[in-house]
This record gives C-alpha cells, structure tokens and sequence, in this order.
C-alpha cells in the first residue's frame, strides 16, 4: 500500500459516501439526546441538572479568568465545533485510543449500535489541545458537555498532556468502564466488521475511521493501531468488490 496517501482514499475508495460529522447547530438544538428520547435508552439520558453539575464540579478549581485547554483525540481533532484560540498536538500518558464505545446515534442506532473511540486505560494517546478563551469558556464547554456527555459513557477528568511549549492541563473525556455502552476489548477484527457495516446520524463507522486517521496523519501523529485498521478495512471493502 502507497503509505502516501491519505488512508481515507482507500477505506472509502470510490464510494460517493461523504465524510460526515455532528455540527454545532445539531449541538445546539440538543439533536442526539432527542433522538434517543423515544428509544429503549432513554432511561440511561443524562438530564440537563446532571450535566451543569459535573461541569461546575469540573470548573469548581477555575479562576474564571485562565484559558481551559480540552484534549482531542477523535472526531475532535478534525470536527471540533468549538470556538477556540490555537491547537497544539499534546501527549496523555495513562490512556490509549481504543474503539470501545457502543454508538446508538452519531455512528450507529439502537437496533444496530456501531462504535466509535474512547480513552481506555493504559499506555499513552496523542492527540490535539484546543485552547478556548477564558472569555468563551464555560460557553463553549456547556456545548461540548451536551456533545459527549448527555449519554453517561464518559467521565470528565483533568489530564495532564505534554507539548512541546511544556505541560499544560486539559479536559478530556474517558470511557465509563460503569456505562451500558461500554464494549470492552475488541479484536481487530470485530472491529473493523462493525465500522463497515454500521451507520448513524452522522454517517458510517468506516467514515469516522478514515477520517480520523488521516487527520492524525496530517498533524503528524500517526498512530499504527488505526492505520492497522484502515489496512483491515480496505481489505474488506476490495474483497467485496472483488
């Protein structure tokens, strides 16, 4: 395989399917938590009092007046919807990238749940940090709680990511080992066969993969379980076509 190319030109091939993602109007408007509201799990929902409590809780040691620095390290990195003020690419130890987290909307439904990335235990992850103006804070995180938090799978936690300007802290979101929604450890294989033949709100699991790992690979942070993935995946995608 031409290690040139983007990874996204052979996981989608020739497929007229686009690269899709949430925007901030669907973010705004609540669209994935109404989507699972007449679904068997809406009990699982976070309401609205739940969230504003665990951000004041993230935010309870926050001056109001230093800017806040948010980890991505999945669609984040190349649809972050966030009104931010520069992105530096930051190491976490402690955590890896690992798909493990059952998609009832963005990437998948309830009745056929696709998956999409969390931070696992172990090892290291590297990703982007997104600097967001102390001036736009608490704005910008109140949306991006509705995104990733409304459904419980993840917990907030102030991680520690080294750059190359020096560490700095970050909000990240790791999966919640406690969650329905939780996968566990799946084998490659298992994987792959999940994120071709899944699809949600926002597009197919095969999109998602393609492209983060071709975001990765523009900020130069290339990560060869993904591009595993990818091989796997364009594998497939030419064996059917064969």
């Amino acid at each position: 395989m031409d290690k040139q190319k983007p990874l996204s030109s052979f996981v989608i091939g020739h497929s007229s399917l686009p690269l899709t993602g949430i925007t901030r109007q669907d973010i705004e408007r609540d669209a994935s938590r109404e989507a699972l509201k007449n679904s068997p799990h809406a009990s699982k929902l976070i309401t609205d009092e739940e969230m504003d409590a665990s951000l004041a809780e993230m935010l309870v040691d926050w001056n109001g007046a230093d800017d806040i620095y948010v980890f991505g390290y999945g669609s984040l990195i190349w649809n972050p919807c966030m009104e931010h003020c520069g992105r530096v690419a930051g190491t976490v130890r402690g955590y890896h990238r690992r798909f493990c987290l059952w998609s009832n909307v963005y990437r998948g439904t309830p009745e056929r749940p696709g998956l999409v990335l969390g931070l696992d235990l172990g090892g290291a992850v590297r990703g982007m940090l997104f600097r967001l103006d102390a001036k736009v804070a608490k704005r910008e995180l109140e949306l991006l709680w509705r995104r990733e938090m409304f459904g419980g799978s993840y917990v907030a936690r102030w991680l520690k990511a080294k750059t190359d300007e020096g560490d700095v802290n970050a909000i990240g979101f790791v999966i919640n080992h406690d969650a329905p929604s939780y996968a566990g450890k799946l084998s490659d294989e298992a994987v792959v066969e999940k994120l071709a033949t899944c699809s949600g709100r926002y597009g197919s699991g095969a999109d998602y993969l393609a492209q983060t790992a071709a975001s990765l690979r523009a900020a130069g942070l290339d990560d060869p379980h993904l591009d595993r993935l990818c091989d796997l995946l364009a594998a497939r995608q030419f064996s059917a076509r064969a």
